[in-house]
């Protein structure tokens, strides 16, 4: 068995993965790298989750053997879940999956896997496509800019790799530049209030702003082997394929999120 397994998740409704408070306009954001800016599913908040729905069928015995406790650490390891592929809303097509050579590189770096195609650098006014599919007279629009279309059908692997339910005929392959001003500034933001239920108007304070990632959107880690060859596998088995709640407000239908692993 391998010492690793590749896993890719697929958030079917949108997420908040919070970082807590911050001075800006928006009130609770999402978790982000600190030097990409890129969102990101981390590894804590992965495991976490993992870990409390295997408790609950399996012995305490069983899961801190896997997971581990305060006295130890468990035997396999959880890395965190970096963006690979974005939802931007197109002009035609209704929207398409974004992503960027860093991205790709990053990619088959983290997961020592090779995509079988040389990645091109677009410039910021150029867009790689996988097909004619949502590109209009030789543009792709997405929400108000437009980019310089070139067919690259390579992309369409992506499809095959993370065996998600995407399409492999809209994703597209921007600079690096643009995709982080698409995910930095793309996000859902949603008002939240709190009403005061004597008054029956919102509360003193009960305003806020939250940060949503948007459903759709596609991210890649890995499992990795630290005990036994069983370890990994009881792991993947349980966690491939299933459907999984991550992050808050779980009772407004937030962050579910489908799990593919590698065979």
């Amino acid at each position: 068995m391998k010492e690793k397994k590749v896993v890719f998740y697929h958030c079917y409704t949108p997420m908040h993965i919070g970082s807590g408070t911050t001075l800006g306009l928006i009130d609770l954001p999402i978790q982000r790298e600190a030097h990409t800016d890129f969102p990101v599913m981390p590894s804590s908040a992965i495991k976490g989750v993992v870990r409390a729905e295997y408790g609950k069928s399996h012995s305490e015995e069983e899961a801190e053997t896997l997971f581990g406790n305060q006295e130890g650490e468990g035997n396999v390891i959880f890395t965190d879940g970096k963006i690979l592929l974005f939802p931007v809303k197109s002009l035609k097509g209704v929207f398409v999956w974004i992503t960027s050579p860093l991205v790709l590189d990053r990619l088959q770096r983290d997961l020592g896997i090779n995509l079988g195609f040389d990645i091109p650098s677009p410039t910021n006014k150029q867009a790689f496509v996988s097909s004619n599919i949502p590109v209009l007279n030789n543009k792709l629009i997405l929400e108000e800019f437009t980019f310089e279309a070139k067919i690259l059908e390579d992309l369409k692997k992506l499809k095959t790799l993370t065996n998600t339910e995407i399409d492999e005929n809209k994703i597209v392959l921007l600079s690096d530049d643009i995709f982080k001003f698409f995910v930095k500034n793309y996000t859902e933001v949603n008002a939240r209030i709190k009403i005061d239920q004597a008054k029956g108007t919102v509360a003193e304070g009960g305003l806020w702003y939250e940060e949503l990632l948007p459903a759709e959107t596609i991210f890649y880690g890995a499992l990795v082997r630290r005990g036994q060859d069983q370890h990994l596998n009881t792991v993947t088995e349980f966690i491939k394929n299933k459907t999984f709640q991550f992050g808050a407000d779980e009772t407004l239908g937030r962050g579910f999120t489908k799990i593919v692993v590698e065979d």
